[in-house]
């Protein structure tokens, strides 16, 4: 279970090219709210063109606010069309998460996301 947990800490640095430092970091519930909307980020792009094909952009632009489109990402090739369900529930719950996340703190335009296989291959080797 930890080696999941390591797994998805990886996937999150390696694929978020979004970054910005400050010289004092002052950390309020607000601000702890800033580092899962990169995850929720990642989590919708991932499951909304995994079963639809696209994302953000099509289903809430308003959520992307202008970011970068992800890399790489594209629709899976499912032998069921209830696992593809499935999958699209995920992706709006993730839509879900970000628009609750995002009427709490300011937050961030979408980052740029690494969706490509070439990316995900690498994840073995971190």
């Amino acid at each position: 279970m930890a080696t999941h947990y390591i797994s998805i800490v990886v996937l999150i640095a390696s694929l978020i090219a979004c970054s910005s430092a400050t010289s004092e970091t002052i950390l309020s519930d607000v601000n702890l709210l800033e580092f899962p909307l990169n995850l929720e980020y990642l989590e919708a792009e991932f499951f909304l063109f995994g079963s639809t094909g696209h994302g953000l952009d099509k289903i809430a632009p308003e959520l992307a606010e202008g970011g970068p489109p992800p890399i790489g990402a594209k629709l899976a090739k499912f032998n069921d069309i209830v696992i593809r369900d499935i999958i699209y529930q995920f992706a709006l719950q993730e839509v879900g998460h970000l628009r609750a996340i995002k009427n709490t703190v300011v937050g961030f335009s979408r980052p740029l996301l690494d969706l490509s296989q070439s990316s995900f291959a690498k994840l073995p080797e971190s």
